[in-house]
């Protein structure tokens, strides 16, 4: 079995070292993580090429996820899975026709004016989700300041569920509710990381940035 120490990693570090891992053939992998989002976020990079997943305590401080590929394919014939990798790029959630993702790293939209600020993300998010299906976004991702629009307790939570339902992919950046800590708060889409994110911005036709 191959081990993978990524303590002390910064996100995306500890999925990247294990997508290397990975791709050099391993089938039986350890890797031992010392935050519970790096464990989240390489668990579900694991589970996405095949893998069969246990986690369990190293010791009092970290977390070790243990993979087994399986014998079957995983989510894709290619070992991908197949609603990110082999999905056409020119189609979003609702096969509209292009892939467009919105990236949001505030929670407020505009300027210096707060309260109108935050009238107008809400405005926005609430609008977005009744959107005709194939405008609907493929991915929306959250960052710095804007992580905290996807709070349980936020006002703008229920029309990301609600963007969600119809297939639009929310991810929320886990360095940044660490930072905030707020992890444990957060109401909607998955915890990820600099990696994913990344990935998703680069594989869309058209990127919003607000």
């Amino acid at each position: 079995m191959q081990t993978v120490d990524a303590r002390g990693k910064m996100c995306p570090q500890p999925v990247i070292m294990t997508k290397k891992a990975i791709e050099a053939g391993a089938s039986e992998i350890k890797v031992i993580v010392d935050n519970a989002i790096a464990g989240q976020n390489v668990t579900r990079l694991l589970k996405s090429k095949g893998f069969e997943v246990v986690l369990e305590a190293e010791n009092d401080l970290d977390i070790a996820v243990t993979g087994v590929r399986g014998e079957g394919p995983s989510e894709g014939e290619d070992g991908t899975n197949p609603t990110e990798d082999t999905q056409e790029r020119s189609h979003g959630p609702s096969g509209g026709s292009k892939a467009i993702a919105v990236i949001i790293t505030k929670d407020i939209l505009g300027g210096a004016d707060r309260d109108l600020g935050e009238i107008l993300i809400k405005g926005f998010l609430g609008t977005l989700h009744q959107l005709d299906d194939e405008l609907i976004p493929e991915t929306l991702a959250f960052m710095n300041e804007g992580v905290r629009l996807a709070l349980k307790d936020s006002s703008t939570c229920e029309s990301i569920i609600e963007l969600e339902k119809k297939g639009c992919r929310i991810l929320v950046c886990g360095t940044c509710v660490n930072h905030f800590g707020i992890a444990d708060q957060v109401g909607v889409g998955e915890i990820s990381n600099m990696f994913d994110i990344s990935e998703a911005m680069l594989k869309a036709d058209s990127i919003l940035s607000l």
